[in-house]
């Protein structure tokens, strides 16, 4: 063997033995720094994120966006799951003005819809929140459903009750077996 193509061959075998370790090994995932735990895609390729901003633009020019700590990307299923999330609803719309913070959230990017399996809390502008049981976020529709319990307050009024339907581009809230309760310095009276 010729003495000038020693490094050549003993660099091609460095890298093929990395390629075939790194092939046989399937147990093994990094992790990028800062992520607070491991989210899970649910099998098939997948590309974990440190810190994300996903954001899915509609021709009005308005978007939803999804901000976390830590995501894995699945190709197969084209989902992002994430934790520690922030969901900025209808932005750049006239309607904007709806967040929603939750510890978990699997985005599925074909069915346009968020799925919060331990809850979350919604804000929105004018004073309005709610603390809400596992709930999905309909993005084509413009509504947050939770089958479970959920608690809404807003100026004035605090409700709870279950099944609640939040469409956040008409401003409109329903839920079944609702319970208002005024709060003692909000009382109406009686004029005259």
């Amino acid at each position: 063997m010729n003495a000038r193509l020693f490094p050549w061959v003993a660099m091609a075998l460095i890298v093929l033995v990395l390629a075939v370790r790194s092939a046989l090994s399937t147990n093994v995932a990094s992790v990028p720094a800062g992520a607070t735990g491991q989210e899970i895609s649910g099998g098939g390729p997948e590309v974990r994120l440190g810190p994300v901003d996903v954001r899915e633009l509609h021709d009005d020019g308005s978007w939803n966006r999804l901000d976390a700590s830590g995501a894995v990307y699945a190709y197969a299923s084209r989902t992002v799951t994430a934790g520690d999330v922030t969901i900025f609803l209808g932005e750049g719309a006239p309607f904007a003005g709806t967040t929603v913070r939750a510890r978990r959230a699997t985005w599925d990017l074909d069915g346009k819809t968020i799925r919060l399996p331990e809850g979350c809390r919604v804000e929105r502008k004018g004073g309005w929140t709610g603390e809400l049981s596992t709930a999905t976020l309909d993005l084509a529709g413009s509504v947050l459903r939770v089958p479970g319990p959920a608690r809404i307050e807003g100026p004035g009024v605090s409700v709870q009750g279950k099944s609640l339907a939040w469409e956040w581009v008409e401003g409109k809230i329903t839920m079944e077996s609702p319970r208002s309760l005024l709060p003692p310095g909000e009382r109406l009276r009686r004029k005259g």
